[in-house]
């Protein structure tokens, strides 16, 4: 494992620089450690990256406010500085925002990409209005309560009352998180845009995933990006929510290990 700092960003390399890399791109209010699972799976066959995004764990905080496209600015500051050529990028709902919009920008940066648990559309008022109401939650020193709200929603019913360690590891690593990058980060999920309309100008493959029990953000917004993008594959994950990564881990790893080698078999 090494550490980088690029402009003031964690990130953190597993694996061997000669195999094909893989970034990934995590989501609401968390950090880099949500992908310990895929890390741990991963390592062994590709170069893995995984980091903290602006605000977030160990990153620098900056003024705290930031744009979906400051975000993809970072990621490709990450893949120019160490080198990753044509690399597979995966995001799970914030990530995957800052991974559809990366696309836009900069598809040829990308051999292939995963988004998980997200959607092309932008924030509808009722939306805009939740993160609002969450922002003064923080704010007001509520922190616990809108912890405890975030990982009940996020988490399929089944997981929240069977995998107390899983909460219990959900708490803590947004408990790491500093109010001004949660707050800040509200504000950049309700101003980002919506990508719908280039979805199907994506050439390269992609992985759509979904937890089928997902509440935050339903498995049809998966299945929107899935109809409109022209060359991708689309995969349920069972017994799992908003966080299947995290919820059925074994199934999502086997998801991005069976596209990363028909991928490599398509292109060998």
């Amino acid at each position: 494992m090494t550490k980088h700092n690029v402009r003031g960003l964690n990130v953190i390399e597993s694996g061997e620089e000669n195999k094909q890399a893989i970034i990934f791109v995590h989501a609401f209010p968390m950090c880099s450690r949500m992908w310990d699972k895929q890390v741990e799976a991963l390592q062994d066959k590709y170069r893995v990256v995984v980091y903290d995004l602006r605000s977030f764990g160990y990153s620098e905080l900056g003024d705290g406010h930031f744009t979906i496209d400051s975000h993809v600015s970072d990621l490709i500051s990450i893949v120019d500085s160490l080198k990753l050529e044509k690399p597979v990028v995966c995001g799970l709902s914030m990530g995957g925002y800052i991974t559809l919009r990366a696309l836009e920008l900069y598809q040829s940066k990308f051999k292939g990409a995963i988004v998980a648990d997200s959607k092309a559309e932008g924030d509808n008022n009722p939306t805009k209005h939740a993160r609002a109401e969450q922002m003064k939650m923080v704010k007001n020193g509520q922190r616990e309560q809108f912890t405890d709200n975030f990982i009940k929603a996020a988490l399929s019913e089944t997981n929240f009352t069977e995998k107390p360690e899983l909460v219990a590891f959900l708490k803590e690593m947004i408990s790491w998180q500093k109010n001004e990058a949660i707050t800040g980060a509200l504000l950049t999920l309700a101003a980002r845009t919506d990508t719908t309309d280039g979805l199907d100008r994506f050439d390269i493959r992609m992985l759509i995933l979904a937890g089928k029990d997902d509440k935050l953000t339903p498995p049809e917004f998966s299945k929107i990006i899935y109809g409109k993008t022209r060359n991708s594959d689309l995969k349920l994950i069972s017994n799992a929510g908003h966080l299947p990564n995290m919820e059925n881990p074994e199934e999502f790893n086997a998801a991005i290990l069976d596209f990363m080698k028909s991928y490599e078999k398509k292109q060998g």
